[in-house]
C-alpha cells in the first residue's frame, strides 16, 4: 500500500502544468576529478557548489560512459553506450558526428515546451563532419532540437578566429599570443603549471559563463528553458588566469597515497613537489568554475526562477592527476572514469547522498522526466528522480564504462561494492569498499576467484541487456493476419 501511494505521489508530482515546469540549468565541466570535490576534500575551495550540494543529492557512484570527452558527451546526447548503434564511439575520432535521429536529448526537451540552449564546449564532433548532411553548424544544431548555441571548443590554439571566444581574443589583440601559448604548452606538456596569458577577466570559461548570463537575462519569464552551460576547466592546460594560479600553495595541498613518489610522465619523472605544483593550478582552475557557477546562480534569482530550477552539475570524465604514476584520462581508475554529480531542485528532490551506481547519461532522462515530457523510446539512461525523490535506491544493478580504439575494446564493470575490467592485455577487480584508492588489485587472488565471475558475468548481462534491439515489437506475418481478422469481427 506505503509503495503504491508513494508511486502515485510521485506521478502527481511530475504530471506539470506549463507554469509549473521547471527551469533546467546544467553545469557541465571538463576532467572534473571526483577526488576533488569539497564535500569530499575540504583542500578544494568552491563554496557555490557547496550550496548546491547542501541543498542537493550527491551521486557517490556516478561513472562516465566513456572516460574520454566525445563518446561521454554523446552518450548524453542520445541516452546510449558506446556500443550502441546509434553511438558506436569508443573514443575521440575525427570525421565524427552523431546523427540527429539517434540523438534526441534536445528534441524530446523542446516538445515538452522548453527552449534548449548550450552555451560553451559541445564537442560532439570532430571537425566541420556535420557539411557532408547540413549546410552548416547551424543547420546542425537546429536539427538536434536545440533553439540556441555558442559553441566554443575550449582554448583557441590557432589564429583563425572562427568562434565566438577566438573572435573576442581577435578585438582585443590577443589571439596571436593566446594561440603561442597553447601551441608551446601543447607541444612542451600541457601539465606544466603557468599562468594564462590573458587577464581573468578574458579567460574562456569567464567568457562563456558571460555569454551565458546574457542569454538567461534575455529569456521571456513566461517560458521555462533548459541551458547547459558546458566549461572546458579544469581541462589542461594548466593556465589558472590570475590570482586563481596562485591561490592555492602546493606545499600544503596533500596528495592520495596511490601518487607514486616518482613517475615517469611527458618524457621526464616527477615527483611530489612538482605533482602538488600541478595540483595547485588545478584546483584554481576549479575556483575559477565555481565563481562561474555563482554568477550563473544569481542569473537564475534574477531572473526569479531559481526556487523552480533543477540544477545539475556533473562533468564528462575525470582526472588522474598522479593517480597510479598516470596523467589526464582514458582509464577505469576512480579518478579517470568516476565523475562528480549533484541534483539540486529544492521542494522536488530529497538531501543527501546515494551510493547506487549511475551513468553520467542519466541527466539527460532526469531532465525529460523533471519537465514532464517523454523520452524517445530504445534509450539505455534513466532518470534519477526514482532515487532522488526517496521513491527507489537504485535505478540499475551496475554501472559500465568502454574505450578503446582496437580489439579487444575495454570495458568496465561497477558494483555497489566490486569494480571489474578487462584492458587488451588482462582483466582487473577491486574492492572499493575497503580499497576506495585501487591499490590492490585482487583479480589473481584465488580466494576472489567467485568475485571476478560475478562480476564478469554482470557485464555480460549488462550488455545482452542493453543492445539496440531492430526487430523489438516485431509481429510475425500469421499473427497480423489473425488480429485483422479479428477486428473485423
Amino acid at each position: 500500500m506505503k509503495s503504491a501511494l508513494t508511486g502515485l505521489l510521485y506521478a502527481l508530482c511530475f504530471s506539470l502544468s506549463a507554469a509549473e515546469k521547471p527551469d533546467v540549468l546544467v553545469l557541465l565541466a571538463d576532467q572534473w576529478s571526483p577526488r576533488y570535490t569539497s564535500w569530499d576534500n575540504k583542500e578544494v575551495r568552491t563554496p557555490h557548489l557547496d550550496s548546491l550540494a547542501r541543498e542537493g543529492m550527491i551521486f557517490d557512484a556516478c561513472y562516465t560512459t566513456s572516460p574520454v570527452c566525445m563518446p561521454a558527451r554523446v552518450s548524453l546526447l542520445t541516452g546510449l553506450y558506446p556500443h550502441n548503434s546509434g553511438h558506436g564511439l569508443w573514443g575521440n575520432a575525427a570525421g565524427y558526428y552523431p546523427q540527429p535521429e539517434d540523438a534526441p536529448m534536445f528534441r524530446d526537451i523542446q516538445r515538452a515546451g522548453l527552449t534548449t540552449a548550450q552555451i560553451g564546449k559541445t564537442h560532439w564532433t570532430a571537425g566541420p563532419a556535420w557539411h557532408e548532411q547540413f549546410k552548416n553548424s547551424g543547420t546542425f544544431f537546429k536539427a538536434l532540437g536545440l533553439d540556441h548555441v555558442a559553441d566554443i571548443p575550449g582554448p583557441p590554439d590557432s589564429t583563425k578566429g572562427r568562434d565566438p571566444y577566438s573572435q573576442h581574443l581577435q578585438k582585443l589583440g590577443l589571439l596571436q599570443s593566446v594561440a603561442d601559448d597553447l601551441h608551446g604548452r601543447y607541444v612542451k606538456g600541457e601539465f606544466t603549471p603557468r599562468a594564462s596569458v590573458v587577464k581573468t577577466e578574458d579567460y574562456h570559461d569567464v567568457f562563456t559563463t558571460g555569454l551565458a548570463v546574457d542569454f538567461i537575462g534575455a529569456q521571456p519569464k513566461d517560458k521555462p528553458m533548459c541551458l547547459i552551460v558546458s566549461l572546458h576547466s579544469p581541462h589542461p592546460p594548466l593556465d589558472a588566469p590570475g590570482d586563481y594560479a596562485t591561490m592555492f600553495d602546493s606545499e600544503k595541498l596533500t596528495l592520495p597515497a596511490n601518487v607514486p613518489p616518482k613517475y615517469l610522465r611527458e618524457g621526464h619523472v616527477l615527483d611530489h613537489a612538482e605533482t602538488r605544483a600541478m595540483l595547485a593550478n588545478y584546483l584554481g582552475k576549479m575556483a575559477l568554475v565555481d565563481d562561474c557557477v555563482g554568477k550563473l546562480a544569481d542569473a537564475m534569482k534574477a531572473r526569479g526562477t531559481w526556487a523552480n530550477t533543477l540544477v545539475i552539475f556533473t562533468a564528462d570524465h575525470g582526472e588522474m592527476m598522479g593517480a597510479h604514476g598516470y596523467l589526464t584520462k582514458g582509464r577505469f581508475y576512480e579518478e579517470s572514469v568516476r565523475v562528480p554529480l549533484v541534483l539540486r531542485w529544492p521542494g522536488h528532490l530529497k538531501t543527501g547522498r546515494s551510493k547506487a551506481p549511475v551513468q553520467m547519461m542519466d541527466v539527460y532522462p532526469t531532465i525529460v522526466e523533471a519537465v514532464g515530457g517523454e523520452l524517445t523510446p530504445g534509450r539505455f539512461a534513466k532518470s534519477l528522480l526514482p532515487i532522488a525523490t526517496g521513491q527507489s535506491e537504485r535505478i540499475r544493478p551496475i554501472a559500465i564504462s568502454e574505450i578503446g580504439d582496437k580489439a579487444p575494446l575495454r570495458m568496465m564493470a561497477r558494483d555497489d561494492r566490486f569494480k571489474y575490467w578487462a584492458d587488451e592485455d588482462r582483466e582487473y577487480l577491486f574492492d572499493l569498499e575497503n580499497d576506495p584508492l585501487e591499490q590492490h588489485d585482487l583479480a589473481s587472488d584465488p580466494q576472489h576467484r567467485e568475485t571476478l565471475n560475478t562480476m564478469r558475468e554482470k557485464l555480460l548481462t549488462h550488455l545482452r541487456s542493453s543492445q539496440t534491439n531492430l526487430s523489438a515489437g516485431y509481429k510475425s506475418k500469421v499473427q497480423r493476419l489473425r488480429e485483422a481478422e479479428a477486428k473485423k469481427k
